[in-house]
């Protein structure tokens, strides 16, 4: 009778840490999923910074697909909603926006990087805390979306925004 108890508690505490599943080196658990280039594959990212972070004063959002990828950052709420209707809100021009124009093999090798670090989750992740990164995209046949404050993850990504945006994160710290 001990045993059918223990296996149902380690059952529950496995369900129950399965929100926060990392790996060896501490990725989320994920799908290795190899990308091949297609003009159908894409990713749209909403990072949201710590309080106070000086790399990353805003929100940031983040979109790749065939041929782009398209960095909008700043205070105004467009940038956390791109449905955003709020026309009277003071921050609402303050968007820096950046383009960075990509081939088709280049979007494959940042997708694929993404990809490698835990991109499309087993399970699907729960952010804890700040910063998180809340995202939603198709590689191949595969449809994903998520929100997680993993760091491995949170981390590519703010290494892909300084090395290819950084005019651009210099250009929304000027905005109050």
């Amino acid at each position: 009778m001990k045993r059918p108890a223990l296996l149902l508690a380690a059952a529950l505490a496995a369900l129950a840490a399965g929100c926060a599943s990392t790996d060896s080196l501490g990725r989320q658990s994920h799908r290795a999923l190899v990308v091949e280039e297609s003009g159908l594959d894409n990713v749209s990212f909403l990072y949201q910074p710590r309080p106070g972070d000086r790399r990353f004063p805003y929100p940031c959002r983040l979109e790749i697909y065939s041929g782009k990828a398209i960095l909008r950052t700043g205070p105004s709420p467009q940038v956390r909603d791109s449905f955003s209707v709020a026309t009277a809100d003071r921050h609402w021009n303050g968007v820096a926006e950046g383009r960075l124009d990509l081939t088709g093999e280049q979007v494959r090798e940042i997708l694929q990087t993404f990809v490698d670090e835990g991109l499309v989750p087993e399970r699907r992740p729960r952010a804890q805390g700040l910063p998180c990164l809340q995202y939603a995209g198709t590689i191949g046949r595969e449809k994903f979306a998520a929100a997680t404050s993993n760091a491995v993850l949170v981390d590519t990504f703010e290494d892909f925004v300084t090395s290819n945006f950084s005019g651009t994160l210099r250009q929304a710290a000027l905005m109050h």
